[in-house]
């Protein structure tokens, strides 16, 4: 089903935001549950999302050759 890296990539990434995002919730205890939320989610979707372009620009440079 995930053959490819930048398929495996983009998996790995998204569970590990999902994974962050929960335990910065639940470890949040001054009220600022939806703060935390947010920006857990916008850090570990950026992460995810380079690494995962990266990954898509190096084999189609690689393929290019």
């Amino acid at each position: 089903m995930l053959k490819s890296r930048v398929r495996k990539n983009l998996a790995i990434g998204l569970v590990i935001t999902v994974v962050i995002t929960a335990l910065s919730v639940v470890v949040a205890d001054d009220g600022s549950k939806m703060e935390e939320f947010r920006m857990s989610l916008a850090i570990g979707l950026l992460v995810t999302a380079t690494v995962t372009g990266g990954t898509w620009l190096l084999q189609r440079i690689r393929s290019a050759r």
